[in-house]
């Protein structure tokens, strides 16, 4: 009885040794490219209300939760259609009352509806 006793474990431990898969290590995994999208340079600021075309004036819809930096009044603003072709180069003006601002045109022909965009070296 004690012999049998003996060999069993003997036997479950030579056992226990074998699946333990010896010394091979599985294949590294090899590291997947992130599928994440980087952010835009681009600081949106919002859409193009009006532009007259007389006086050069645009005002923009400045989109919720849009903070302007501070001197928001000489930053130079590009607008750009649904398909991120630039339409026109602005200049903030200081008028900002509530969700409007007003801009001066300095290039091009904005259209209503238009992105309004911070370029990343104005910032």
């Amino acid at each position: 009885m004690r012999r049998a006793f003996i060999l069993t474990l003997a036997g479950c431990i030579l056992l226990a040794g074998c699946t333990t898969g010896g010394g091979r290590k599985p294949p590294a995994a090899t590291p997947k490219k992130p599928d994440a999208v980087t952010p835009s340079p681009f600081t949106v600021i919002g859409h193009v209300l009006n532009f007259d075309a007389s006086t050069g004036n645009v005002i923009i819809d400045v989109a919720p939760y849009t903070v302007l930096p501070l001197g928001f009044s000489d930053l130079i603003m590009v607008t750009r259609t649904q398909d991120l072709r630039p339409t026109s180069k602005l200049h903030a003006s200081p008028y900002l009352r509530g969700h409007i601002l007003g801009a001066k045109l300095l290039a091009g022909r904005p259209n209503e509806g238009d992105e309004v965009v911070i370029p990343p070296a104005t910032r």
